[in-house]
């Protein structure tokens, strides 16, 4: 039966988050839980990478230290400064919090298991399901697979120039003051350092973005199949339909009609929906602490980095550079995007179970419940009408609103700097 379902295309609880957290272990920022055979050498891999990007982030300020108030010099440092400083933040969450991370995985799993057997017995919600995990899928590898095309031709550039006959050393991110009189095997160890960094933060910095945002999508998901049992509440039936299920009239031959009230399973299917909502919301307090101080330092050092980069692809002289810039900006505005357009799903799939929406299919059968079920409803559908935010930092809410602020302060920044050239 279970390789049946999984042949139409369900999607089994331990699965959702799979991918994301394979694809963090091998960038080497989410440790093995058993450590065997190459899995023992983590701290190494960790270590290189923490290396890497430390090495990368000196090597930006010094040029800045060496720029001598050239706007061109120091906003390319700036921006793969930036850059690095997020996903090194963001490392250091992964690294000091592991047992949280792991705490959430258990928990986004437990809640789906909760509602699994509503996919079972309906194709529909089985679908919701489905569609939220290839979502997550293509969220998770289409930035990854473009950031790592991007950067195949970031590192292989200063190569074709060297083949081409250029005479001057160049690196495949920000070149340095005098790299042409290092001896052959620092330069070579400089170009290295730059690729190893730049390779592990585009797994490491999309990868753990897309781990949080993940798990936003498979909430609203379930927020959605929530709202689906709550229309067909009661089996979905028409006014007389449930007026016969409702009440059952039983005659004597010469007595009274008795109508005898049997509204039990509605409530007990009520009581289901309210219990799953409040775990629902028990895993949103959780993935709040785990990703609000890792949304926050991305939130900051994206705008920061969008600043930054449009003003190299719209001042830099070289043709090269202002094309490879062009190229990575939409990046920095993906990373704030992606939180700020999962929160806002969240929030609009909470506010329809607080809706008059989520009953109207089955607006016959309340007319008939019982005042249990009634105040039980009326319980649920004030508790949905609080917003259900997420928040960066304790700062920002995760929403939409937010994310068009944050690009309208990266612009103004923007603004600044081109003042600052055109003096």
């Amino acid at each position: 039966m279970a390789a049946t379902e999984r042949r139409q295309g369900e999607v089994g609880e331990d699965e959702v988050l799979r991918s994301n957290v394979r694809l963090l272990q091998l960038a080497g920022a989410w440790p093995p839980t058993a450590p065997r055979g190459l899995g023992r050498l983590f701290p190494l891999h960790l270590a290189s990478v923490y290396l890497s990007q430390l090495a990368n982030i000196a090597m930006a300020l010094r040029l800045m230290q060496t720029a001598r108030g050239d706007m061109h010099e120091i906003t390319q440092a700036l921006m793969n400064a930036m850059t690095l400083v997020g996903g090194i933040l963001k490392l250091l969450h992964l690294s000091t919090h592991v047992p949280a991370y792991r705490r959430l995985v258990l928990a986004l799993r437990d809640v789906i298991r909760i509602q699994r057997h509503q996919c079972e017995r309906d194709p529909h919600v089985a679908s919701l399901l489905a569609r939220a995990h290839r979502k997550a899928l293509r969220l998770t590898f289409w930035p990854i697979a473009y950031l790592n095309m991007l950067a195949l031709g970031w590192y292989s550039i200063p190569v074709v120039f060297w083949a081409l006959g250029w005479e001057k050393r160049l690196l495949p991110f920000f070149t340095l003051h005098g790299v042409d009189s290092y001896d052959f095997v620092l330069y070579a160890a400089i170009y290295f350092v730059q690729c190893h960094a730049i390779f592990y933060w585009c797994f490491i910095s999309i990868g753990q973005d897309m781990f949080f945002v993940t798990c936003m999508v498979h909430v609203a998901a379930q927020l959605q199949i929530l709202n689906a049992r709550l229309s067909n509440l009661g089996g979905g039936q028409g006014a007389s339909n449930e007026l016969g299920r409702l009440y059952s009239c039983r005659a004597e031959e010469d007595g009274p009609c008795e109508r005898k009230p049997i509204s039990d399973t509605m409530y007990t299917e009520l009581r289901n929906c309210i219990k799953t909502h409040q775990e629902i919301l028990k895993f949103v307090q959780l993935l709040q602490q785990v990703m609000s101080p890792v949304a926050m330092a991305q939130f900051l050092c994206s705008v920061g980095a969008a600043c930054v980069t449009l003003y190299q692809a719209t001042f830099n002289p070289e043709g090269n550079s202002s094309l490879k810039c062009l190229m990575y900006l939409p990046i920095p505005a993906f990373q704030i995007f992606v939180y700020c357009w999962g929160g806002h799903e969240l929030m609009e799939n909470e506010e329809n179970i607080g809706s008059v929406r989520a009953c109207r299919s089955s607006a016959s059968q309340w007319l008939f419940a019982g005042r249990r079920v009634t105040s039980s409803l009326r319980t649920l559908m004030c508790r949905a009408q609080r917003p259900l935010l997420l928040h960066a930092g304790k700062l920002y809410p995760v929403s939409r609103d937010t994310f068009l602020s944050l690009i309208n302060a990266s612009f103004s920044f923007y603004t600044v700097l081109r003042h600052m050239n055109n003096r």
